[in-house]
């Protein structure tokens, strides 16, 4: 006969050391209920029964009530049967999971490598624009430094202009005062600097514009890095349903537990089954244990709403019940003596296997629920990546306009700093002008005072002359009188004639006549009239008159005298 000790013991089962994943509370574990020894003959709380060896049991001293008692607990523990079949939609749940998760997880691993390399495309293309921003801002604060420096110089120049009162030598008579400033135009000036404006203005319009291009570009790549990250930590979850944390490489070893967890229950209820066709055998060739069998099954049924239904009618039929001669099987006494000795000494296991059942699938839920947490962490992190992907096609489909907004970015910029450099040009070349101004009216300044220097000269010269002239005419004048005093006497009119002709007198007096001099040389007067004409030129200017000799007396007639 078979007893639990020769079906019970699975060489697959793990043990305690076999198992290398983290170990829940302790329990008694499959292997060691199933290779336990059955209980020895000395054992307390064994049935006193139980206490003879084979060799020494009789099996006429075994009570019926015993038998039966123990067929209707083999009845009993026949139920697990529920629970092994629990274990086996376990075991079945936990290979299809594990199949499905290979598959999400490759998929996942696959669709994950492709999208960090996408983001690795658009941090490389955001890197571009910012070199493109950054260059831009850079050229930005140059020109506007450079502007600045030639605004300053200009309204510098400007400044000085304005102080500069223009001197009332070139200045209309009754005309109010004015500035140098005043001749300048200044809408010009004006005009430049409000297209510098209207140039930084649009600068300032397309980087405000590119800015948040950029900041719309950074926000969409955050939030696909940041919904990466939590895709992968999905993936790895920090503890698992019952609380202790996961191990990925211990899936293959959880599989393997669970699936020899479920034949060892499948061994273990294969034995309580053997060990109830035992014990329905034992009572059927015991006298009267049919009929008491059915009696007890029915007073348990009925006493006890809560128990679970005995039922042995497809074993032990109402005819195998009734009294007289067929109401057991006579058997070989040898045979009974040894199917009564194991039903006997099984029965004191069925408690620890019915026990082993539970805990093992007890086990099995909680390795189970550990590798459903995986399925559900790696079932989660596909559908975070999937949704990644859905992220990125959107931010790939708006990649296209950060594009076109760098290119719109760099030729506004290129266009708009071609016009502020014209433009500052424009101020350097007003202010070299204006400084061309200043310097001119301060040479005009320095020419007027050595014009005024040359005519001082002119006029000391003149003076010496008119000097020496008139030291002339009264030298001329006594010596003329002394001559008429001696010889006047003696000298008759007729004869004096030319000698009564008066001594010419000359003065300088400015031309009005606006011909050069030598023109004027050429339309002097002619010689036979006596007059000696010379003129004085100095550098004209056009409201200037141009001076000039002209004699003071002309000559006079004869014999007239100019005293």
């Amino acid at each position: 006969m078979a007893s639990f000790h020769s079906h019970s013991a699975s060489p697959a089962a793990l043990s305690p050391d076999d198992d290398p994943r983290p170990r829940r509370p302790s329990r008694t574990s499959l292997h060691d209920a199933a290779a336990a020894p059955a209980l020895s003959p000395g054992s307390p709380g064994h049935e006193p029964e139980d206490e003879v060896d084979s060799s020494e049991f009789n099996a006429d001293n075994v009570p019926v009530e015993v038998l039966v008692r123990h067929l209707l607990a083999a009845k009993q523990s026949l139920s697990s049967m529920t629970l092994v079949l629990r274990a086996n939609d376990l075991a079945t749940s936990a290979r299809q999971m594990h199949q499905e998760s290979v598959i999400l997880s490759a998929q996942t691993a696959f669709l994950r490598h492709g999208i960090l390399d996408e983001v690795r495309i658009l941090q490389k293309l955001r890197r571009g624009m910012a070199r493109a921003y950054d260059n831009g801002t850079r050229d930005f604060k140059h020109i506007i430094r450079d502007l600045d420096i030639a605004d300053d110089r200009l309204e510098k120049i400007m400044d000085v202009l304005g102080n500069t009162t223009v001197e009332t030598v070139f200045r209309q008579p009754g005309e109010e005062p004015k500035s140098l400033l005043d001749f300048v135009d200044p809408k010009i000036v004006e005009q430049v600097r409000d297209a510098l404006k209207e140039s930084i203005h649009e600068l300032s319009a397309a980087k405000t514009s590119f800015d948040g291009d950029l900041l719309r570009f950074d926000t969409d790549l955050r939030t696909l890095t940041d919904a990466m990250a939590a895709a992968a930590s999905l993936s790895n979850p920090t503890t698992t349903a019952d609380g202790y944390p996961p191990d990925q490489r211990s899936i293959p070893n959880l599989l393997s537990a669970m699936s020899d967890g479920s034949h060892l229950m499948a061994e273990h209820l294969s034995s309580l089954t053997r060990h109830f066709d035992m014990c329905v055998t034992a009572v059927r060739t015991t006298e009267g244990g049919a009929a008491l069998a059915r009696r007890r099954a029915a007073e348990v049924t009925s006493s006890d709403e809560d128990q679970v239904p005995v039922s042995i009618s497809g074993v032990i039929s109402a005819q195998e019940s009734e009294s007289g001669p067929s109401a057991f099987e006579p058997m070989d006494p040898l045979e009974r003596q040894e199917l009564l000795h194991v039903v006997m000494r099984d029965a004191a296991e069925v408690d620890d296997v019915v026990a082993d059942i539970h805990n093992v699938l007890q086990q099995m839920e909680m390795d189970h629920a550990s590798l459903h947490s995986l399925f559900s962490a790696s079932r989660a992190s596909h559908s975070a990546t999937l949704t990644c992907f859905s992220l990125l096609e959107e931010i790939g489909a708006r990649a296209s306009s950060y594009i076109a907004a760098e290119a719109e970015f760099v030729q506004r910029w290129k266009y708009e700093k071609e016009i502020i450099t014209e433009n500052v040009q424009k101020m350097e070349e007003l202010k070299t002008f204006y400084e061309g101004f200043l310097g001119a009216y301060d040479g005009l300044l320095l020419e007027m005072e050595r014009r005024r220097t040359v005519e001082e000269k002119i006029d000391s010269i003149w003076k010496k002359a008119r000097e020496q002239v008139d030291k002339l005419v009264e030298t001329d004048r006594r010596q003329r009188e002394h001559f008429r005093l001696e010889v006047g006497d003696y000298v008759p009119a007729d004869l004096w004639g030319l000698m009564d002709r008066p001594l010419g007198r000359w003065t300088v007096v400015p031309l009005e006549d606006t011909r050069e001099g030598d023109e004027l040389e050429q339309h002097g007067e002619p010689e036979n009239e006596g007059r000696v004409e010379t003129a004085y030129e100095r550098e004209r200017e056009p409201s200037t008159p141009t001076p000039r000799k002209v004699p003071l007396y002309g000559p006079g007639p004869a014999g007239e005298r100019p005293f």
